[in-house]
């Protein structure tokens, strides 16, 4: 893997972090999913920082059973009102 890949992939893994994987009901899923991201944090005592993304993963269709996945995701600074990031400040190898 070439270092350009290897950064791409090393920086998108650090950008999510999984909280937490429960086991619940359809019902409870479907409570859960209607939850603010506060109340979610609240709820499942994460941090401020996350910004939680909620799956559900149900191999029986008819159990009434699922796992459920609660991922931290980094918050992304929003970009600068002219739509434009300050450049890198010149280092060493540039």
């Amino acid at each position: 893997m070439d270092n350009g890949m290897w950064s791409r992939w090393r920086e998108a893994l650090t950008r999510t972090l999984l909280a937490v994987t429960v086991s619940m009901s359809t019902g409870e899923f479907i409570e859960v999913q209607k939850l603010s991201h506060e109340d979610l944090r609240a709820r499942f005592k994460l941090p401020a920082s996350c910004d939680p993304s909620v799956t559900a993963l149900n191999t029986d269709p008819t159990a009434n059973q699922m796992t459920v996945a609660i991922e931290c995701r980094a918050r992304v600074a929003p970009f600068p009102p002219n739509g434009r990031r300050e450049p890198r400040p010149a280092g060493k190898g540039s």
